[in-house]
């Protein structure tokens, strides 16, 4: 058994095709489809007819020979000379068209360019009457197919983006000639949901007759008349519906419209956190205006003329308090005076600290009658007096004994005899007794009548 691998297949298929001469120049008639022009002017596009399809190729250098940049279109009955080309690595076959004679259109891309004709007309695709989408839907409403790939595509997408997302599936056929009423009935019903915030009408791929019942008069006047926004996702990118006209916004692919309608969750937390910080910076900078705004209105109603006022009022109570110091010093000292004088009163009251001066005064007395001589007249002996603390006594008073008579003893009779006591206050009760004798009783004369002078 012979067992080839897949290149030694593809190279032997290669070889088979590059020696039949008959593929060299061939021309095959179809509708075209799938029509798109590459950057580098290549244009790559699909012939088909009822049952099959296959890929062509025209290079940038044949567009430009024949004029043909502009001419290739979708739903365009073409005939085309090519050669069959077989590119071994992928396994895929295709056209290398070489000319194109291009004829008339399709009906069905006749009857396509007519009904958009009449509603663009009763202004079916005004940009006026489209919406804008959700910011951020929380719950996305799909019409398609239940079996098909694009509710797979869908929820995948949405669930790598946002997991929190909801979806609810109107499930209806995407593909034959009763399609198109169940698709319009689909739209309504999810247009109608109070918990659908957008909604995605798609299918995949295919033929212009695959897609032909989203061209359905029925499927655009439902999406036309949604409040709710819609997106179309119906074939390939270069495939175009009614559809994708009258939508509010078209999706390339499934997959793409669940990413216009689905909001990252990380894209969200970015903007929170962005609009959080500007929040933050907004009211921080909110802040010190207002209090720019508060310090100047109260420096100019308030703070200066408070401290000024305030400013006088302390030099004020200072006046005051240097005033009520210099009035309570010297009224202290002046009750202190009168308390020292009182006290100097209340102690020369007191009988416990009372020293006193006696001075004995001798009698005076009279003459007698037995007596034949002379009257003789006696002053004190002498003063006896009590001071403390060394100090002299204020009264001093001379004292002196003196007789004058005969040398004859007088009998004196006793007369009057008085006493008086001078008080004098004293610090301490300390006494000290001092006697004087005055000089004028040193030498004491005693004169007869003789005049005999003796000792007294």
């Amino acid at each position: 058994m012979n067992v080839l691998t897949i290149t030694q297949l593809n190279n032997l298929i290669k070889r088979t095709l590059d020696r039949e001469y008959l593929l060299k120049n061939v021309y095959v008639s179809g509708t075209i489809i799938n029509a798109k022009r590459h950057s580098s002017g290549h244009m790559y596009f699909s012939l088909k007819d009822e049952e099959s399809a296959i890929d062509v190729t025209m290079w940038s250098s044949t567009v430009m020979q024949k004029g043909l940049a502009n001419a290739i279109q979708n739903g365009l009955l073409v005939t085309v000379k090519a050669s069959v080309n077989f590119y071994n690595k992928m396994g895929r076959l295709n056209l290398i068209a070489s000319d194109m004679q291009i004829g008339s259109k399709s009906p069905l891309q006749l009857e396509f360019d007519a009904l958009k004709r009449e509603l663009t007309a009763l202004g079916y695709f005004d940009d006026g009457h489209k919406q804008s989408l959700p910011y951020m839907a929380s719950c996305i409403g799909i019409v398609t197919s239940q079996s098909g790939a694009v509710l797979h595509d869908i929820l995948h997408v949405s669930e790598r983006r946002n997991p929190l997302v909801q979806f609810k599936l109107f499930s209806v056929p995407v593909q034959g000639n009763t399609a198109g009423p169940i698709i319009a009935k689909g739209i309504a019903a999810a247009d109608a949901d109070p918990d659908v915030d957008v909604i995605i009408v798609g299918r995949g791929g295919g033929s212009m007759e695959d897609l032909w019942c989203f061209n359905d008069r029925a499927v655009v006047e439902a999406i036309y008349k949604a409040n709710t926004p819609v997106i179309s996702a119906v074939g390939h990118e270069t495939d175009y519906t009614l559809c994708d006209y009258v939508a509010d916004a078209r999706g390339a692919t499934p997959s793409h419209a669940a990413e216009m309608a689905v909001l990252p969750l990380t894209t969200l937390q970015d903007q929170l956190t962005e609009k959080e910080e500007y929040l933050h910076e907004y009211i921080r900078y909110t802040l010190q205006q207002k209090r720019t705004d508060l310090t100047l209105l109260f420096n100019r109603r308030l703070g200066i003329p408070a401290l000024q006022f305030l400013h006088k009022q302390k030099s004020y109570l200072q006046e005051l308090s240097q005033t009520l110091t210099n009035v309570t010093k010297e009224r202290c000292n002046t009750e202190k005076h009168s308390l020292a004088l009182l006290a100097q009163q209340l102690e020369s009251l007191n009988p416990l600290y009372k020293p006193f001066i006696v001075a004995s005064m001798t009698s005076i007395p009279t003459k007698s009658v037995s007596s034949n001589g002379p009257i003789g007249k006696f002053a004190p002996n002498f003063i006896a007096l009590s001071t403390s603390s060394g100090l002299q006594p204020s009264i001093t008073k001379n004292a002196a004994s003196f007789c004058i008579g005969t040398r004859t003893r007088l009998t004196i009779n006793p007369g009057y005899s008085g006493a008086s006591t001078i008080c004098l206050p004293m610090s301490i009760a300390k006494f000290l007794t001092v006697s004087y004798v005055l000089l004028s009783v040193a030498i004491p004369r005693i004169n007869s009548t003789n005049f005999i002078t003796g000792a007294g």
